[in-house]
């Protein structure tokens, strides 16, 4: 059954230019996109793996199950699509109930990195939060994560961080447009 939110996410669409001048579609995934999601996964750096999971990436059968289920308003994903049709970034958000706060994680490909794609995706991500009623994100991560670590400082959302036991963790405030 199609609702209105997720109306609003299938309707989400952007073409979004790079800093090194490449393109990108991002869009939000659902069960379809499963086989590109095995591929992303297949290519990525094991070291990224590892910062995006915090540890050993699941068994695929569960991430492919979560993507199944995601239903646009308690979890969401959306996906950066290269010019050849290659997942090459998500992001996504999960939250308990309809409560205001998300916690949130993204995995950018490797030789995407740097170019303004993890801040594009999450500016999508946290554009679409903001319309099913998420005014918090969270970012649980390595505390030797850099990369996130300045996505979350360019944000311009940026509320506070954390360090405790090698962990670090990450408070955005997405309630307006910044």
């Amino acid at each position: 059954m199609r609702t209105a939110a997720t109306a609003d996410l299938q309707d989400r669409l952007a073409v979004v230019s790079l800093d090194d001048g490449r393109h990108v579609i991002l869009r939000a995934l659902d069960a379809s996109d499963g086989p590109a999601l095995v591929a992303a996964i297949e290519r990525a750096d094991p070291n990224d793996l590892r910062r995006r999971f915090m540890g050993g990436v699941p068994p695929m059968s569960y991430l492919l199950r979560q993507l199944q289920s995601a239903d646009g308003v308690h979890d969401c994903d959306f996906g950066a699509f290269s010019d050849d049709g290659r997942l090459v970034g998500v992001a996504q958000f999960d939250r308990v109930d309809d409560s205001p706060s998300a916690e949130f994680a993204i995995e950018v490909e490797h030789a995407w990195q740097r170019v303004g794609l993890g801040t594009a995706l999450l500016r999508q991500l946290t554009s679409y939060a903001r319309s099913v009623g998420v005014r918090e994100f969270a970012a649980h991560y390595f505390a030797d994560n850099v990369p996130v670590q300045r996505l979350l400082r360019d944000t311009g959302h940026f509320v506070a961080s954390s360090y405790e036991c090698g962990e670090g963790n990450g408070h955005l405030d997405i309630s307006e447009s910044t």
